[in-house]
């Protein structure tokens, strides 16, 4: 897909975007949205249902023939292996601070081309803004439809920033600092701290928890445009967001220069 055509589709998202925000806004501040619990324990609100319809009638409607998967539409998780186009949607990135009243939750685009992720957008509702990203342009972060910036930074893994980890036990953790001689910080939030290290907090993110491609797609494509190295993997085998299936064993986000050791040691501890 040429540049011009994902702009073209990043235009066509943009408004449909802060459509979704004002719905969201508006939900969130009056609280008018009921809570209930899906099969995995995690909490899921009446919102999460009503954005995923939204962006599925929109999103399947504008670009029949292309797979569009929801985390909230279990009748989207089986698509065909090997399709060259699937989209993946994540309504509300964060239930849980939507929930709880913070403005810490996003909106989750990705468009995935012959398996790689080439389209991201992480949209945060309570600041209006979009980070973008496209595998024919540099990340940027839009505030409005014409306002943006480049993000021309990239962490390196000299500058000796903590990494992110999602799903270590206290072993590997001690194991990770050992062999990267960097501080290692847990958490639980995938796409937050995968595109941590555009604003200098960490050098890089890996998850060695089962994790949906609709969490990491969108923030791998900005990552890689923004110069970075990303991965999934499936028993130790790099594997493609078009595979036929919904979630990754494990993932990482690293910097260019990562050591390759560092690489060998993260795909070693994955089968």
């Amino acid at each position: 897909m040429t540049e011009k055509e994902f702009n073209l589709r990043f235009r066509w998202l943009y408004p449909l975007l802060e459509e979704a925000g004002r719905k969201l806004r508006l939900h969130q501040h009056n609280r008018s949205f009921q809570v209930s619990m899906k099969h995995d324990g995690s909490r899921v609100t009446d919102t999460d249902r009503e954005m995923n319809d939204y962006w599925m009638e929109l999103l399947n409607k504008a670009f029949p023939g292309e797979a569009v998967v929801s985390e909230e539409d279990e009748t989207s998780h089986s698509y065909e292996p090997n399709t060259s186009a699937v989209w993946y949607v994540d309504p509300i990135d964060g239930t849980s601070k939507f929930i709880e009243g913070s403005p810490n939750y996003f909106v989750l685009i990705s468009l995935c081309i012959d398996g790689k992720p080439s389209f991201g957008v992480l949209y945060q509702p309570e600041r209006n803004c979009v980070l973008f990203g496209n595998s024919h342009i540099r990340a940027r972060l839009y505030t409005s439809p014409s306002d943006f910036r480049e993000i021309h930074q990239t962490i390196s893994w000299r500058h000796q920033m903590p990494l992110v980890v999602k799903g270590a036990n206290p072993v590997l953790r001690d194991r990770l600092e050992s062999i990267t001689h960097l501080p290692v910080r847990r958490t639980s939030n995938a796409a937050h701290n995968i595109i941590g290290p555009l604003n200098g907090p960490s050098s890089g993110f890996v998850s060695f928890r089962r994790t949906a491609y609709w969490d990491i797609a969108a923030p791998a494509a900005i990552m890689e445009s923004a110069g970075f190295q990303t991965r999934i993997l499936q028993h130790g085998e790099t594997a493609q967001y078009n595979d036929g299936q919904i979630y990754c064993n494990r993932f990482f986000c690293l910097p260019p220069d990562t050591p390759d050791e560092v690489i060998e040691y993260v795909i070693s501890v994955t089968g």
